[in-house]
């Protein structure tokens, strides 16, 4: 097999035709190219252009930022939910299912409407850029936000279905939790004392996220459930990596800084 045919193979006729022509999905070059650019403005482009600058504000941009979240988040939640994911569909070994009848059809959009909002994520680094809060970009906060666009396009490109749509319910609920939270913290002096005990537990949300994930996903690699085994198994690499890295932002900015007390 030539390097045509290799290709044509695994990066069109393996695709889920559903959503590969969709934006952004079919592209080889497109995702790449804007995670580079990401990448470029973060570390390089965007700090050079704010050294003599004073940061700019963008209070009421990133209210609204968060407002968007919470709502976006949360009609993934509804939408799943309304669908029948978890009540009457299951999302444990359940075979993949690429038809075109009206649940999976729509279970493959909500995949295409999940990775828009995972590009959406992006601006909030950009946010952190031109506000100057630069020790909030953190290794952790690179690798999660360019993995979690990665893995969003190439699971819309190759396995929108059922099963792996829990990874967004997840997700996405616990998105709502955390942008309120966001939010609220926006609010300065008026934001609701609680505030303050909360954050810590905004990370621990987090990292049973990716353990609830990661048991689902580990359900797959069973030998009685009937599914391909390389879409969770990639996966699951990438939710240990991201539970490691939260751990450790954890133990770090809480567990040490209260023994250091």
């Amino acid at each position: 097999m030539g390097f045509v045919e290799f290709y044509d193979y695994y990066w069109n006729q393996m695709a889920d035709p559903r959503t590969n022509d969709l934006p952004f999905v079919g592209s080889p070059v497109m995702i790449p190219i804007i995670l580079f650019s990401y990448l470029y403005f973060v570390l390089k482009c965007g700090p050079q252009y704010m050294k003599d600058r004073k940061p700019y504000d963008l209070k009421t941009f990133v209210k609204f930022y968060n407002i968007f979240q919470v709502v976006s988040n949360a009609y993934m939640v509804y939408k799943l939910l309304s669908l029948g994911l978890v009540t009457k569909i299951s999302v444990v070994c359940s075979p993949f299912d690429y038809s075109n009848n009206p649940i999976p059809l729509e279970i493959s959009f909500v995949f295409w409407l999940t990775m828009l909002l995972k590009l959406i994520d992006l601006i909030e680094t950009a946010i952190f850029v031109l506000r100057k809060k630069d020790r909030q970009i953190s290794f952790l906060h690179l690798y999660h936000h360019v993995s979690t666009v990665l893995l969003a396009w190439l699971i819309t490109k190759y396995v929108a279905v059922a099963m792996a749509s829990f990874t967004i319910l997840v997700n996405s609920f616990v998105h709502v939790i955390m942008y309120t939270y966001y939010y609220f913290s926006t609010m300065g002096d008026k934001a609701p004392k609680m505030l303050k005990t909360i954050k810590p537990h905004i990370t621990k949300i987090q990292m049973v996220q990716f353990v609830i994930i990661l048991l689902q996903n580990g359900v797959s690699l069973l030998p009685f459930c009937p599914i391909n085994k390389i879409p969770p198994s990639l996966s699951m690499i990438n939710i240990v990596i991201n539970f490691m890295l939260f751990y450790n932002f954890y133990r770090k900015n809480y567990t040490q800084a209260q023994k250091n007390r």
